[in-house]
């Protein structure tokens, strides 16, 4: 993330900060029932404040942070705490209390490192971790000073572990609610916890030395703050972001028309406006037109609905149009976007598709995103009775064989898949051949995925020309209001006009059909074959690292996703010389399905997807290299890396995806698989690569450019 004019933070460094402002007013309130010195609560309150704004998954560094603050803020809770003075005298430098406050810090870290990802109980067994640290640590306290109210006797980690539990049990409920809010935050809620419990003991330990009421405030009071604090973490996460990108959270606007108009044929032109990332009205828009020559013309502009607006213009001649919106918020913040179509006459061939301000140069005609195996090619579509359209949640895809979508003419369905329709399209005059892809839409689902595709459209079609090793998309024409319409049933506007992206046409097909398809058995059983894949991978690796850098992550790579420019031989040594000369290339496709890095995860495919993809957790850039590791095994095998009872269970979090059970049993059988690396050992040297790239934990497997090397470095010594 860029950082702020004049602001030497980033949104990771400036969360902590603005988590001990905003913890502080919190404590002091809290701290009013302290009768007395009320200085260790308070402090206690804040280091607690501090551990929920730091997200673990950024590192290392957040680890040893909140280790540290975990020990400072035991010294003192500890030091003027019943049990703590029962080891008189103490003081901030004594050895007894470091030893006291240090095993509970070590298990913080510990939790912190061990919990960060979802677990079973993960709070029940934060609250045996504190239990027993906190035992040690007072075991270790009262041996070394000898004579003191405590004794190692008295203060057995049984003790400790009964007394934890159901002292805890309210807490342990009340955090596992604030944990599955939390987790669509950021990932956080792992080490506070522990050291809560630890301070909790602490308050329920000194009630039962003294018998004092008084004590258990910290306990009951605890109900009140950990949603405070909870609430804290999220707001000083948010205002960071806020401080720090300042004016990219004013107003903004999305322009969505046809790309190309034919002349003498009214244009469309949707506004969407946001302010602070929401939808909202604006006071003022202004809206022009730069026709081709120059001359610039009015539009007017009518309100839809809230924050959605549209106009309408009629070009009359041919050539490229330029849309000039300018946006006045009611905050006084104003923003300008344009966006450029074409008109085309009727004897003139069309120019490639494009959306909204595009960045990229322009480059030459492009191709799909999930392609049919290269052989055998698909059936006729069978004919339909002309009028025949199905419902939206039973749709058939062949109704718009022979149909014109976008100034395209669809003259094949291609393929189905996860997230959409793939056709074979001709353009213009010329017939240049294209593919584009349909997103599926069922009846009251699916626009908000699509919305968050609009909103990148841009930025994807920038990312798709960064790489040879990625499917270039030419076009994504989604219109926000039009998946409303359709969405709630509107089968005739689906046929005329869905949400579509147009790509290059990978002639090749897809990897998936080297597998299945008899014609490629002697590719397959070739000496060569082994090298070959690694050679596949190395580059699809090095296509996922252009796209991880840019701040994606693709979440579906599969054979089915891995296209050829042009149809492999059938030979090992063909396919070799092809493919070390460059006429021979594969592809990632399927960008248009990508999410942002610590996005939500809404799709994956059972047999190459890793158990934490499953089970919720945030897009990351590691979820990428498993699946690429798990097409490489598949590619090697034809058999899956993952289990059958493990896809099984994914399958059925589908099915069911509010089970509980289910996703217990998965998180279960995801703990406790071990890919067979067996199956790949005549491929010896390429297994210490597949149980890194297949590692359970996210943190040890490469980065997309290491396992590039990694590859490519397997498939040149296997070809040479």
């Amino acid at each position: 993330m860029k950082k702020a004019r004049g602001l030497p933070f980033t949104r990771d460094s400036l969360g902590p900060i603005l988590t001990v402002v905003l913890s502080v007013p919190i404590a002091f309130l809290f701290g009013l029932g302290i009768q007395g010195d009320s200085s260790a609560y308070i402090i206690g309150l804040v280091s607690l404040g501090v551990l929920t704004s730091l997200d673990l998954r950024s590192g290392i560094s957040k680890v040893s942070v909140g280790f540290a603050v975990s020990f400072l803020g035991s010294l003192y809770v500890i030091g003027h705490s019943v049990s703590g003075q029962g080891f008189s005298p103490l003081s901030f430098g004594d050895l007894s209390l470091l030893l006291i406050a240090l095993p509970p810090s070590i298990g913080v870290l510990l939790a912190g490192l061990i919990f960060s990802r979802a677990t079973p109980y993960k709070m029940i067994k934060a609250n045996v971790v504190a239990s027993i640290a906190l035992a040690v640590g007072l075991g270790l306290g009262s041996a070394l000073k000898a004579g003191s109210a405590l004794s190692v006797d008295s203060l057995t980690i049984v003790f400790f572990i009964a007394l934890g539990i159901p002292a805890n049990i309210a807490q342990m409920v009340l955090f596992h609610f604030l944990d599955k809010v939390w987790r669509t935050k950021n990932l956080s809620m792992s080490m506070m916890p522990t050291l809560f419990f630890s301070f909790n003991l602490l308050a329920v330990l000194g009630f039962v030395a003294s018998g004092d009421l008084r004590q258990l405030y910290p306990f009951v009071s605890s109900l009140g703050f950990l949603p405070a604090l909870a609430l804290v973490g999220a707001g000083s996460s948010n205002l960071a972001h806020r401080i720090l990108l300042g004016p990219s959270l004013g107003p903004t606007i999305t322009i969505t028309g046809a790309p190309i108009v034919r002349q003498g044929k009214e244009q469309t032109i949707k506004i969407a406006t946001k302010f602070g990332g929401q939808v909202k009205k604006m006071a003022k828009i202004v809206a022009t037109i730069t026709r081709p020559g120059g001359k610039t013309d009015s539009l007017k502009v009518s309100q839809v609905s809230t924050g959605e607006y549209s106009a309408q213009y009629r070009p009359g001649g041919s050539g490229s149009y330029a849309v000039h919106i300018a946006a006045t918020s009611n905050e006084h913040q104003t923003v300008n976007e344009s966006f450029s179509f074409n008109v085309q006459s009727p004897q003139s061939s069309p120019p490639p598709p494009t959306i909204s301000n595009p960045q990229s140069p322009s480059r030459p005609p492009p191709q799909p995103s999930i392609q049919p195996s290269p052989s055998p090619p698909p059936r006729p579509a069978a004919p339909f009775v002309k009028g025949s359209i199905p419902k939206l949640d039973n749709w058939d895809p062949r109704v718009w064989v022979g149909q014109e979508v976008h100034s395209y003419k669809i003259t094949e369905h291609l393929a189905t898949g996860l997230t959409g329709y793939v056709f074979r399209a001709s353009f213009g005059q010329a017939g240049t051949e294209m593919a584009i892809k349909i997103p599926i839409l069922k009846t009251g689902t699916g626009a908000s995925a699509l919305e968050e595709t609009m909103s990148e459209a841009t930025r994807l079609l920038e990312l798709s020309a960064q790489s040879k090793y990625v499917v270039q998309l030419r076009g994504i024409l989604v219109d926000r209001l039009n998946i409303q319409e359709i969405v709630k049933g509107d089968t005739q506007l689906y046929l005329r006009s869905p949400p579509a992206i147009v790509m290059e046409l990978m002639k090749g097909g897809a990897a998936k059909g080297l597998l299945e398809d008899p014609a490629y058995d002697s590719l397959y059983y070739s000496e060569k074959w082994g090298g070959i894949v690694m050679l596949i991978g190395s580059l699809i690796a090095t296509g996922l690292e252009t796209i991880h850098n840019a701040g994606f992550v693709h979440l579906d790579v599969k054979p089915q996703n891995i296209l050829f420019n042009l149809r492999p031989p059938a030979t090992g040594q063909e396919m070799r010389d092809q493919m070390k000369s460059g006429n021979l290339v594969p592809k990632l496709a399927d960008l248009g399905s990508v999410v942002r890095i610590g996005g939500k995860v809404g799709q994956f495919t059972s047999e190459y997807a890793p158990g934490e993809q499953v089970l919720g957790e945030g897009a990351a850039a590691s979820m990428d290299i498993y699946a690429l590791g798990a097409t490489i095994y598949n590619m090697l095998t034809k058999t899956p890396a993952n289990s059958k009872k493990l896809i099984e269970l994914m399958n059925a979090t589908t099915a069911n995806p509010g089970s509980g059970r289910i996703a217990s049993d998965l998180k279960s059988a995801w703990n406790s698989f071990n890919p067979d690396f067996e199956r790949v050992s005549k491929l010896a040297p390429a297994v210490p690569v597949f149980k890194k790239m297949l590692d359970k934990d996210p943190r040890h497997r490469p980065s997309a450019g290491s396992a590039a090397a990694s590859l490519r470095e397997l498939g040149d010594k296997a070809l040479a």
